[in-house]
């Protein structure tokens, strides 16, 4: 039944009877209990529009302070151990206060995105939907740009380590093409921790194996040089670099470009010295490469 004030009551009660009409008070009329739009029904509740909410950034920085510790840090955020160490390759117990360390908002893993790439390769890589990296990021495309840096929710550095092999000899492919011109050995009494292979400055060096870059520039005698950390124990070197094209913490695929030959550093002419290391101690490439 409609509803009606005390004086729209009497009026219709009243002369309303016989005249027909009634004189309602002029003036702002009182909202109705329900706004009903012409689409809305008995059965069908009118719509509601809520405003867009903008979407947060997925990642955080911490600045570390007197007292803190790794552990407390990622309990701080709701995360593991393991995650907050991927998101920060290189770091110790030993923190400091005023390091900046990255916070990831739930388990996963960050992807800079190289010239190539498209969503399905990345998700493909990690072993997650393209659903979850999109929502994650809030992107509302499957377009990726080149240096583009992505969280993939769930992703595990492990699990991008497609070419792990228990037992085999061949879980590294060649880094680049060229020729030995120094093996693995003693040689002028030390030890030449990798092989080097020779070309010409600017021929492309890839990863040997998947996994995440835990240094990206000048080391020393190497010069120029990219470390990769490849999980299981096994990590690998590229020196004498005329350039790179990856940054600490990203992760990388086997045959991805990373780097271009030089002749940086304590180099007799241009080559890439290559090593593979063991748990801390270099080991024979040539033992691992196919």
């Amino acid at each position: 039944m409609p509803k009606y004030d005390a004086k729209q009551w009497a009026c219709l009660g009243g002369a309303a009877l016989f005249a027909g009409i009634c004189a309602l008070p002029i003036g702002p009329k009182p909202l109705p209990d329900v706004i009903n739009s012409p689409s809305t029904t008995e059965n069908q509740p009118a719509k509601v529009q809520v405003a867009a909410v903008s979407p947060q950034p997925v990642i955080k920085n911490h600045t570390v302070k007197d007292g803190d510790t790794l552990s407390g840090i990622a309990e701080q955020y709701g995360i593991d151990l393991e995650t907050l160490e991927a998101a920060n390759p290189g770091i110790s117990e030993l923190i400091h206060p005023g390091d900046e360390l990255v916070i990831l908002p739930q388990k996963g893993a960050i992807h800079q995105v190289s010239t190539g790439d498209t969503l399905w390769d990345i998700a493909h890589t990690y072993g997650v939907q393209i659903e979850s990296i999109k929502t994650a990021n809030a992107k509302d495309s499957d377009q990726v740009a080149a240096g583009e840096k992505l969280f993939i929710p769930g992703a595990r550095w492990a699990r991008v380590d497609t070419a792990v092999a228990r037992g085999s000899a061949s879980r590294f492919i060649w880094p680049t093409k060229g020729e030995i011109s120094s093996p693995f050995g003693w040689r002028w009494g030390r030890l030449h921790e990798g092989v080097d292979i020779a070309n010409d400055i600017g021929t492309y060096v890839m990863s040997a194996r998947a996994g995440q870059v835990i240094w990206a520039g000048w080391r020393g005698g190497y010069g120029y040089a990219v470390m990769i950390d490849h999980g299981g124990g096994y990590v690998s070197l590229y020196g004498h670099l005329s350039d790179f094209y990856v940054e600490r913490g990203q992760f990388v695929r086997a045959g991805q470009r990373i780097a271009s030959m030089g002749n940086t550093g304590n180099s007799t002419g241009p080559h890439l010295h290559f090593e593979i290391q063991k748990d801390g101690q270099p080991v024979d490439p040539m033992g691992y490469l196919p």
